[in-house]
């Protein structure tokens, strides 16, 4: 980039520039002016001393010889300081640069320009080199009034011009001594005029970098002059809205920095290249860890090639609609993700991938087919069987007394069955509201034990299985629960220890405390659960057996109800098994609840 002169240089260079510009010619227009003028007042002067001479020698003469003419001529041309000259016809009469004798060798001087303009009535003048005296003079002369019988005289005065140059160069240095001081003077002047007009440019300068570098509040109050005050007004009114509008997109900045932050949706931004520039934290339940890899490639955060495939024909330009796709990922994730293409400012090609989960929906729905026909089904064979012994019943009853009674004894324990099944549908749409829980809830474990252990003490007796409550921690502090909703839980577990557990066997019953929590756990001595099904078995109508009725009637829905009722208390229940890692049998289900 070639090198700009400054403002200040550029000032002083053009200002000093026409000064001298103009100085010149005024001392050029000053110069000939005084060539004019001395020339004037050399003719002036000359012509009166021609008026002297000729009146001295009027006075003196006539001469008695010319040798006294000649003297004459030498004193009055030595007071005066100009060669004289008297010229007769084409003879030299007297000149006082030459001794009387040399007169008759001189040449004729009736042909010199200023003698012959002087003959014919005018004041001749001329300029020239002097061979007589090897100078250049300047010459005047004018004819002497005629004499009688004699030829026309002329009187001629010379002065050397060296004396006039020498009277214009000292007017031309005094003009100079009078030039140069002002020349530095305004030179002075210039400078200090284009600082004070540098220094307010540099204060306009230090303003704007300020204001470019987020100082919005400086303002220009000083100028060096009236036309800078437009231009101080101005870049204030700029500072001022400047500052006002950073305001704006800073709010605006925070609420789109809060909305991105805060969505549900995960969002992933894409730079003109095509390479990850943004992710908010809702895009790492879907993809985690994708904010590692902030700078590459969507494939290498999504490890999906239909999703870079996607974006590659996006980035080229193919299309510039938003498009929407279904996609399922490795990671047993759903989602429904939307491609938005734009273009920056540079009118680059960008994209926006928003990825919304719908694997909770799909799972919902999952759960829902599920529990349409595990309820259907649930119900429809204790009802094909009432049906079926109902309608036998009242067609064909069967003459044995017994018989009748244990058909009315099927009818009775399938419609128990379906009481069990709809009571279990209420108790889990009951857990299932959820909502704020109440500070006040205070509940004792070991009362919730004890009635639990009395509820299913029937149960228990039938299989032959014993109850073993282990001692608990003294001092047990009570849980954030519902006593109802305790007992609830204790009743589901311990039911379900004593079902899976074989006849004469045992299930134990222990707890323990850390200070914050209260943890229950239930261990059976059943055949032990999968991991496949340990991850189903809190779902609503789910058997790990596969039986959808049992002789006790069981609807599957306990265990859900448990699930629901530890969440809506702050809590949590879990299985562990198998409990022997030995013989690969048992289970443990443990809820944990939060202290009252």
């Amino acid at each position: 980039m070639p090198k700009v002169q400054s403002i200040q240089m550029r000032v002083l260079l053009w200002g000093w520039g026409v000064l001298i510009v103009g100085l010149a010619l005024a001392f050029w227009r000053y110069s000939a002016t005084l060539d004019d003028e001395t020339a004037r007042d050399f003719e002036s002067d000359t012509l009166a001393r021609l008026d002297t001479v000729q009146w001295l020698l009027d006075k003196s003469g006539p001469f008695k010889e010319p040798r006294d003419r000649q003297d004459f001529l030498h004193t009055l041309a030595a007071n005066m300081g100009m060669r004289i000259t008297l010229i007769q016809g084409a003879k030299v009469l007297a000149d006082s640069s030459r001794a009387f004798a040399d007169l008759a060798a001189m040449d004729d001087h009736s042909t010199r320009p200023e003698v012959a303009a002087a003959l014919g009535g005018e004041v001749g003048q001329s300029s020239r080199h002097s061979i007589t005296l090897d100078r250049d003079m300047i010459y005047m002369a004018r004819k002497l009034p005629d004499q009688p019988d004699q030829p026309e005289t002329v009187l001629r005065l010379a002065a050397p011009v060296s004396q006039v140059r020498m009277h214009i160069k000292r007017m031309r240095w005094a003009l100079l001594a009078a030039v140069i001081p002002l020349m530095l003077g305004s030179g002075i002047l210039l400078y200090l005029l284009s600082r004070t007009i540098t220094a307010g440019i540099a204060q306009f300068t230090e303003a704007a970098q300020a204001i470019g570098e987020g100082d919005y509040r400086r303002r220009i109050i000083f100028y060096p002059a009236a036309e800078f005050q437009p231009l101080a007004e101005a870049i204030n009114r700029m500072a001022k809205k400047i500052k006002k509008n950073v305001k704006v997109i800073e709010n605006q900045r925070g609420e789109l920095w809060a909305m991105f932050e805060g969505m549900t949706e995960g969002v992933m931004v894409l730079d003109s290249s095509g390479r990850i520039l943004h992710v908010n934290p809702a895009l790492s339940a879907i993809f985690p860890r994708s904010h590692e890899f902030i700078g590459r490639a969507p494939l290498e955060a999504t490890m999906s090639l239909e999703i870079q495939n996607l974006v590659d024909t996006l980035m080229a330009g193919e299309t510039t609609e938003p498009v929407s796709r279904q996609i399922e990922l490795k990671s047993r994730h759903c989602a429904e993700m939307t491609v938005v293409p734009f273009r920056d400012h540079k009118f680059r090609p960008r994209v926006i991938l928003i990825f919304h989960d719908t694997s909770e929906q799909k799972r919902v729905e999952r759960v829902l087919r599920d529990f349409v026909a595990n309820a259907s089904h649930q119900l429809r064979t204790p009802l094909t069987s009432i049906r079926g012994y109902a309608e036998t019943l009242l067609d064909a009853p069967p003459a044995d007394e017994s018989k009748r009674r244990e058909f009315l004894d099927i009818i009775r324990a399938n419609a128990v069955h379906m009481t069990k099944v709809i009571a279990g549908m209420f108790a889990l749409a009951k857990s299932e509201r959820g909502g704020k829980r109440p500070k006040d809830l205070n509940a004792s474990v070991p009362q919730a034990l004890e009635h639990a252990l009395m509820n299913s003490a029937f149960a228990a007796q039938e299989k032959a299985i014993s109850v073993v409550v282990e001692e608990l921690p003294e001092h047990l502090p009570n849980v954030a629960a519902d006593p109802d909703g305790l007992l609830q839980v204790a009743d589901n577990l311990l039911d379900n220890a004593i079902k899976y557990s074989p006849q004469g066997t045992s299930v134990r019953i222990s707890a323990a405390t850390d200070g914050q929590s209260v943890t229950l756990r239930f261990l059976d001595q059943g055949p032990g659960i999968s991991p496949e099904d340990q991850k189903r078995v809190f779902e609503r109508f789910f058997r790990a057996d596969n039986n959808d009725v049992d002789g006790a009637g069981s609807a599957g829905l306990g265990l859900a109800i448990c699930r629901h009722i530890a969440r809506n208390y702050g809590g949590e229940v879990w299985v562990d098994s198998p409990a022997d890692q030995d013989t690969g049998n048992g289970s443990v289900f443990c809820v944990r609840l939060p202290v009252a």
